[in-house]
């Protein structure tokens, strides 16, 4: 997926989850490889942005976070609900278990 499409679906998602009632808050779309180097070194992705490197990099992943009364929170519908969606309708990669807010 080139990243104006990734940025079409992306929007398209964000947009029906606002409509079926989530919060959702976008976090991480761009990411330097510095920045992805950093988040590797802290053990918070599998991908050193060197050697291997993210989606994020490409601007073609997002990370989602829905909120309620300014605190994080599981979405209401579930990860595997948006991700299911994003996977079946939007051609977008299935969920990744241990991080459940990523979108590729």
């Amino acid at each position: 997926m080139k990243r104006v499409e990734f940025t079409d679906k992306i929007t398209t998602l964000i947009r029906m989850m606002i409509d079926e009632g989530e919060k959702p808050i976008i976090d991480f779309v761009k990411r330097s490889d510095d920045e992805q180097n950093r988040l590797f070194k802290e053990g918070k992705s599998k991908c050193d942005g060197y050697k291997i490197r993210s989606a994020h990099q490409d601007g073609k992943a997002a990370d989602i976070y829905f909120i309620d009364q300014n605190q994080l929170v599981p979405p209401k519908k579930g990860y595997d609900y948006w991700h299911e969606i994003w996977q079946d309708l939007m051609d977008g990669k299935p969920i990744i278990q241990w991080d459940q807010g990523h979108f590729e």
